[in-house]
């Protein structure tokens, strides 16, 4: 993977988020940490100070005022710690060592509890000290102050070291974090990327091949699923599509065979025994009005296949379409009777075009399929709780015929593309076998169903279920 591929990934993305919100936290926690120690040391120091108030308070009476100078007391802590003994007006009447000959360390409180305050040097040392002052009754009852001092070095040399140790851990804990994460992201994407190269590794002649699943049941194992469900529906897909190229290639190729050998055959034959021109000329007509008739039929698919079929949509009288098409019927169906008198009016919502081919579709193949009559009935019927499809009121169309009929091994093959069941079916009887498969697609897009009736008594009978348009009030 080349770096810009690397900086682009998920696997990079989810890595500097995580390693982001992590040096935030941590960083957030040490300044907290540091904060509260940083507190905790001063109320230590604090309470150390207060304690030591509490002893020098107590040998305040025991100090004696002869006149000999301040009284030095003993200091174990050595200059780290200082005390002083004062008057109000500021004389020193004990102090520690280093604190005999100097003024005042701090200012006299104002009431009657302690006063700390921390300052930056002291005259000393130039050091930081944290001074605690306190009024207590002298000997002689009148007011002195103790001030009692001690350098905060230990205090800082802890905050520092722990400062510096956070400082120390929180970029090797980041890190350490973002390679954890960078490891365990990249084995949780490794199947994502197993699906990757395999599709990529499929071509348009390899769609039978399935991506890997972890088989672990989570988002990427279902993920594996649907990708193996589209890849099985492409493949569908495209296996319809070639056999829908190789059956159209072969369809087309039968009346141009036809007409190239009549043509030829007139062609080769002596002048006297040649057949009359308009004979000819006849039958290569049949054989391009068929073609056309193939042509226009393949294109109805291919538009309903790419979703490019009309979608305009209104109230159709689909008795007038019914009694049209059996008229136009009528006149060509030789010795075959249609029953229409079982038509009656039903309004559905549709292309009136479409709707038409439907049922001009189901009245040429039961008049080239039927002995001797086919029956065609309309009509409106309101179930009670809908129909099974979640229809309420529907038309129901049935175009029957009293001809050799449908095996139930036929049923399902009967409306696929390009379907011949018999001889009865062959080309001599003419038909593309494309009538039914495109009745159906018609039916099914304006929501309704075409099935063979199951009671049908003799023959083939085909039932049309369309939901109805709600009727002007």
């Amino acid at each position: 993977m080349s770096r810009p591929q690397i900086f682009g990934s998920v696997r990079f993305r989810i890595t500097a988020i995580a390693a982001l919100a992590v040096a935030v936290v941590l960083v957030l926690s040490g300044v907290l940490l540091l904060s509260v120690q940083r507190r905790q040391l001063t109320d230590d120091l604090d309470a150390s100070l207060a304690r030591r108030a509490d002893d020098i308070a107590a040998i305040v009476t025991d100090l004696r005022a002869d006149g000999a100078g301040p009284l030095v007391l003993a200091n174990a802590a050595g200059d780290d710690a200082v005390v002083q003994i004062v008057t109000v007006d500021g004389a020193v009447v004990a102090a520690t060592g280093n604190a005999v000959a100097i003024d005042p360390i701090a200012p006299v409180p104002v009431g009657a509890g302690d006063s700390i305050r921390t300052y930056g040097t002291l005259p000393i040392e130039d050091d930081e000290f944290r001074v605690l002052s306190r009024r207590v009754e002298g000997p002689d009852g009148g007011d002195l102050v103790v001030h009692v001092a001690e350098n905060t070095d230990q205090r800082r040399d802890v905050v520092n070291e722990l400062r510096n140790a956070v400082l120390l851990i929180i970029p090797f804990a980041v890190l350490a974090l973002a390679g954890v994460v960078w490891w365990l992201v990249g084995r949780t994407l490794k199947p994502v990327e197993a699906i990757r190269r395999e599709v990529a590794g499929m071509g348009a002649d390899q769609l039978d091949r399935r991506v890997p699943r972890p088989g672990t049941g989570d988002e990427i194992d279902r993920l594996a699923v649907t990708m193996n469900e589209m890849i099985a529906r492409l493949e569908a897909a495209t296996r319809r599509q070639q056999q829908f190229v190789a059956d159209a290639s072969h369809e087309l190729r039968s009346p141009l065979a036809r007409m190239r050998t009549e043509l030829e055959v007139e062609a080769a034959a002596p002048v006297e025994r040649r057949r009359p021109a308009e004979d000819t000329f006849g039958a290569v007509i049949r054989e391009i009005d068929e073609m056309a008739a193939l042509v226009d039929d393949l294109l109805v698919l291919a538009r309903s296949d790419a979703g490019h079929a009309p979608t305009a949509r209104r109230p159709v009288d689909l008795d007038d379409l019914v009694l049209d098409e059996v008229t136009r019927a009528r006149a060509t169906s030789g010795a075959v009777t249609i029953d229409r008198s079982g038509v009656s009016a039903a309004l559905v919502t549709g292309d009136p075009g479409e709707l038409r081919r439907v049922v001009r579709n189901l009245l040429d193949n039961a008049v080239r399929h039927a002995a001797s009559a086919v029956i065609v009935t309309l009509r409106e019927e309101g179930r009670p709780g809908g129909d099974p499809d979640g229809v309420g009121s529907v038309a129901l169309l049935t175009v029957g015929d009293d001809g050799p009929g449908i095996t139930a091994e036929q049923v399902d093959a009967v409306f696929d593309r390009f379907t011949r069941l018999d001889d009865a079916r062959s080309r001599s009887a003419g038909g593309t076998g494309l009538g039914l498969a495109i009745a159906r697609d018609i039916v099914e897009r304006h929501g309704g169903r075409l099935v063979l009736d199951p009671g049908a008594q003799a023959g083939a009978r085909f039932l049309v279920v369309l939901p109805v348009a709600e009727r002007p009030t």
